[in-house]
């Protein structure tokens, strides 16, 4: 038994990309970046302060990502946390540092301030 605990490897936030959102919520730097990755239209519904959007499902999600500054934080999220999981892999596979906070209103209970 012990010999299979010792396989499995260990999740940090730095290698897994996720934080929960009140780690975020302490985390977070005044110069970092916090991307909602939601339709402009669920975005206009409600968001982070501060946050800016960049739709996933956009055609050019891509471009506006590669222009993305390579020394800044990068916190994505969305309703639920798929759509920023997979929003984060994409841009750490650019190199940049980015990490999932997760769905909004997780975030909001965290004690986020969200813009309605």
């Amino acid at each position: 038994m012990w010999t299979r605990l010792l396989k499995v490897p260990t999740r940090t936030a730095k290698a897994s990309g996720v934080l929960r959102p009140d780690v975020f919520l302490h985390r977070r730097r005044p110069d970092d970046v916090v991307i909602d990755v939601r339709t402009p239209e669920e975005f206009a519904q409600g968001h982070l302060e501060g946050a800016i959007n960049l739709d996933l499902t956009a055609p050019d999600f891509h471009e506006k990502i590669a222009r993305l500054d390579p020394n800044r934080t990068y916190y994505l999220y969305c309703r639920s946390g798929n759509r920023s999981g997979l929003a984060t892999q994409l841009l750490r596979e650019r190199g940049l540092e980015a990490y999932n906070i997760g769905g909004l209103e997780d975030l909001a209970r965290a004690g986020a301030s969200i813009v309605r």
